[in-house]
């Protein structure tokens, strides 16, 4: 099982968390649920830099001749954590964070002061280092050119994972309801003006960017479509959850048509995207990314931020469904919220799956269907205030702690209560 250890990064003072296969970080702003997020985010896509430092090394024919690729691997790091997190002087970010993979290997990053700035410092453990002088060796040989054998190298042999890895952020209406001009601004910008935008933003704008084009036609033609060309076989069961779903979350279907995005309520009656409710534009790009990897059916962990951003309360339960939808084919998923309906959903999905020993399962199918059942062994759960993390996981119960999401209501009830108490003395 993965581990992140973090001292002292962001608002995160200490923590020691094992990566499970649904994670849920709950707590006020600023709090580090993000930190968290972007951090097992940020060390699980080091392969994929890796890969696409391979690439470029491909494509322009450049050998590793000055330093070691392990040198350049470094500085590709630095500079993508840096650009994750925004460290510098004035934040007082002295700290360290460690990631052990399923293989045991570990990737420490300490953060120290250099003179008038800060230094990211990445240490490979031995393992890793050993792995990288192999790969080194191996660009040099004849196999420089099989891209598969290099991929499985670097994804299986040095970091023990195959799962791709997608960060949605929050704020993700704003992106949607530019997106025709962030296509041409993104085009035309250079690597160095790139390095500028949030590295975890510009992961999801390339994502989106990548797949747009996929989503030509309605999510039930797509999966006809793809179910006839692909040599795997595809749940038509849980496509047709997913899209009735989709249709639950955005009342209607994305689709973009030689380059323009619309919202369709019928084949007659449409809606440009940047027309379309902020709700519908902050959930829209969440479920064509899960509709997307669950037809390509690659493994894949999400980590999704705030998906009930703007959005009603039994859409918000919805979209928690579809979420688990997806990951119960081989996926992963890690959420951060705020909204005491996201956490009562996730309860509902991992209290079906509790009562099913020796309890009817067609009955309880008949309220949640099996398919989106959250197994607790494989839940994580966090509630971050001060800098600290509490696991919030009820072994008790096999639930998130129910205090957690009642201490909301509990604080309106009371202020309501006196209120009352107010307007019964008068």
């Amino acid at each position: 099982m993965q581990k992140l250890t973090i001292t002292n990064l962001g608002p995160i003072k200490d923590c020691t968390i094992d990566v499970k296969d649904f994670m849920v970080f709950t707590g006020p702003q600023a709090s580090g649920k993000s930190t968290i997020a972007k951090s097992i985010f940020f060390f699980n896509n080091l392969k994929n830099i890796l890969f696409a430092m391979y690439q470029k090394h491909l494509a322009n024919k450049l050998l590793f001749e000055i330093g070691t690729l392990e040198d350049y691997f470094t500085k590709e790091v630095q500079r993508a954590f840096l650009q994750s997190f925004g460290v510098s002087n004035d934040t007082n970010a002295y700290g360290t964070v460690t990631y052990e993979y399923d293989n045991s290997s570990t990737v420490v990053i300490n953060i120290e002061p250099a003179a008038d700035e800060l230094s990211v410092v990445v240490a490979f453990d031995d393992y890793l280092k050993s792995k990288l002088t192999a790969l080194s060796e191996l660009l040099k040989s004849n196999d420089r050119k099989d891209v598969e054998k290099i991929r499985d190298f670097i994804y299986k042999e040095l970091f023990a994972s195959d799962l791709d890895v997608v960060y949605i952020p929050a704020g993700r209406s704003l992106l949607t309801m530019l997106s025709s001009q962030i296509n041409y601004i993104y085009a035309v910008m250079d690597d160095q003006q790139k390095y500028t935008i949030d590295y975890c933003t510009q992961t999801y704008l390339e994502e989106v960017l990548r797949i747009k084009e996929f989503f030509n036609m309605s999510p039930d033609k797509l999966a006809r479509k793809v179910t006839n060309e692909v040599d795997y076989e595809i749940n038509q069961a849980d496509v047709d959850a997913a899209i009735e779903l989709m249709n639950t979350i955005l009342h209607g279907e994305y689709r973009n048509v030689n380059g323009v995005e619309k919202l369709y309520f019928s084949d007659d009656h449409s809606v440009r995207m940047n027309y379309a409710s902020s709700g519908q534009q902050e959930a829209v790009w969440i479920t064509n990314i899960l509709f997307y990897h669950m037809l390509g059916r690659r493994n894949t962990l999400f980590v999704i931020e705030e998906p009930e951003s703007h959005l009603f309360p039994e859409t918000q339960k919805a979209v928690v469904e579809l979420i688990s939808l997806v990951k119960n084919g081989s996926n992963k998923a890690i959420i951060t919220t705020h909204s005491p309906y996201v956490l009562g959903s996730v309860n509902n999905l991992l209290y079906a799956n509790h009562i099913s020993e020796g309890t009817n399962d067609a009955e309880i199918e008949a309220v949640v269907p099996r398919c989106l059942w959250l197994d607790f062994e494989k839940l994580g759960a966090y509630f971050l205030l001060d800098g600290k993390v509490k696991d919030i996981a009820s072994h008790e119960y096999n639930d998130i702690d129910h205090d957690v999401i009642d201490g909301v209501s509990g604080v309106l009830n009371e202020t309501y209560e006196k209120l009352m108490d107010i307007a019964r003395e008068d």
